[in-house]
């Protein structure tokens, strides 16, 4: 039996996960959480096979979550729930120490057959992030920014501040931070007016 616990910040998400592994004859939900603390903790705890991790949960990111997790429960596997791929995330999310990186809105087969596999000890990315990751080292190297990472660049060089771009945007003000970490990660810059900066000379604005 595989038991499976849920990290995600949408209870819909939680129950429509626990719906769908839950009547798998070989998976047992060993229980759910919506932050990266109470992940932590329920890890820990029931010590489950495999953890489902969200990237973005409202505590705290992700791959923070990820090492933590290793650390208080080592035998447990993590497979990265996610919304979002590209080679960045997806490497980062790998070389924190996550086991498989699925999408959301993969079908429930393709969702178990990852979880089965990381219960195997085996790293699974769904064929659809590989074929990005792939695609993206193949392209110049250069920092590549989503559209609305731009977007979210344009109206931070406007002067806006998170809580006023997610207004602006109609997303969570812990999104438009999420974009802005990835932003300055990929062009290499320590705070929002450096990263305009270096957007600006490199035609990326």
């Amino acid at each position: 039996m595989i038991r499976v616990a849920v990290v995600d910040d949408h209870p819909i998400v939680r129950e429509g996960i626990i719906a769908n592994l839950g009547d798998a004859p070989d998976v047992d939900i060993a229980g759910s959480a919506g932050t990266a603390r109470d992940g932590i903790a329920l890890a820990a705890r029931e010590r489950p096979d495999v953890v489902l991790l969200d990237l973005e949960l409202p505590d705290g990111s992700g791959l923070d979550a990820i090492a933590a997790i290793k650390s208080a429960s080592p035998q447990t596997r993590v497979v990265i729930f996610s919304a979002y791929a590209g080679e960045e995330r997806v490497g980062a999310a790998l070389a924190a120490g996550a086991d498989s990186y699925v999408l959301k809105g993969t079908t429930s087969d393709e969702l178990l057959e990852t979880v089965r596999a990381a219960a195997a000890g085996r790293t699974r990315i769904e064929p659809t992030v590989a074929a990005q990751a792939f695609d993206a080292l193949r392209a110049p190297r250069r920092p590549r920014i989503t559209e609305r990472e731009r977007e979210i660049l344009r109206l931070i060089a406007d002067g806006l501040a998170s809580k006023a771009i997610a207004a602006r945007l109609g997303i969570a003000e812990r999104t438009v931070k999420f974009h802005v970490g990835e932003i300055l990660g990929r062009l290499g810059a320590s705070n929002r007016a450096q990263a305009v900066t270096i957007a600006r000379e490199r035609g990326l604005l």
